[in-house]
């Protein structure tokens, strides 16, 4: 669940990219620095990675339609990374590794019910 070693330093690599593609104006308001900070600093730090990596979808699909910030591949391109980051996890170099630790969950096989 949280791999280490060059994978866990790739997801690091990719926390900090997702984190970097949410756009800071100087022009906009104290609100939305506030609504981009959060997402960013705890995707740096690995804190509820999936749930802020989708965040980050919907900021940056926002920033496309509301702001007109972005242009539509290079949007298709952040949603991509957010998404990847999001089914991929935090990495064992995260505040999520440290909260929750490594597990291995070892399941049994299923039994088949006897009833026809």
């Amino acid at each position: 669940m949280f791999p280490e070693g060059g994978p866990g330093a790739g997801l690091l690599l990719l926390r900090l990219s997702v984190a970097l593609s949410l756009r800071f104006n100087p022009s906009d308001g104290l609100l939305k620095h506030a609504l981009l900070a959060l997402p960013a600093v705890g995707i740096c730090l690995g804190a509820l990675t999936p749930a802020l990596a989708a965040m980050c979808c919907l900021l940056n699909v926002y920033d496309f339609i509301v702001m007109g910030g972005t242009t539509l591949p290079e949007l298709g391109i952040r949603i991509l990374t957010a998404g990847a980051l999001m089914l991929l996890g935090p990495g064992a170099h995260s505040l999520d590794a440290r909260l929750f630790g490594r597990r291995v969950v070892t399941l049994s096989p299923r039994r088949r019910n006897e009833r026809g």
